[in-house]
């Protein structure tokens, strides 16, 4: 479904027709307010599933929006672990760049290994 879709559709509402988002490639679960157009998100498993337990399946627009969830269950986590694995990868990243040497390097014009360059022999006969 999500592949010819060119806008996106949301995957339900709940009994306060709170609408429920999944983009694929934010690896969230957007929930949009329905009276402030404030937004919220999902960002673990843990919470998805918490979510789809707390949903009323006797009411018609929970049990719509449980067995979306239900149907996209494991792409919906494969995202949100990705984009997890994704964060911490790129916090270890700025740490690595932290933890380099301070020693300062010295410029290339005080480098001994290209120091013979510039020797002029003073004591050549010409």
């Amino acid at each position: 479904m999500e592949k010819i879709v060119i806008r996106p559709n949301p995957l339900g509402k709940d009994r306060d027709y709170n609408r429920y988002w999944w983009f694929r490639s934010n690896g969230r679960i957007f929930v949009e307010d329905s009276d402030s157009k404030e937004w919220g998100y999902y960002t673990s498993k843990e919470e998805l599933d918490a979510l789809m337990g707390s949903l009323n399946r006797k009411g018609e627009r929970e049990l719509s929006l449980h067995i979306q969830l239900e149907n996209f269950y494991d792409r919906i986590c494969s995202t949100l672990q990705k984009r997890t694995k994704d964060i911490a990868h790129n916090i270890e990243m700025e740490e690595a760049v932290v933890r380099r040497s301070t020693r300062v390097r010295a410029p290339l014009h005080e480098n001994p290994a290209s120091a013979f360059m510039r020797y002029v022999n003073k004591w050549k006969e010409d």
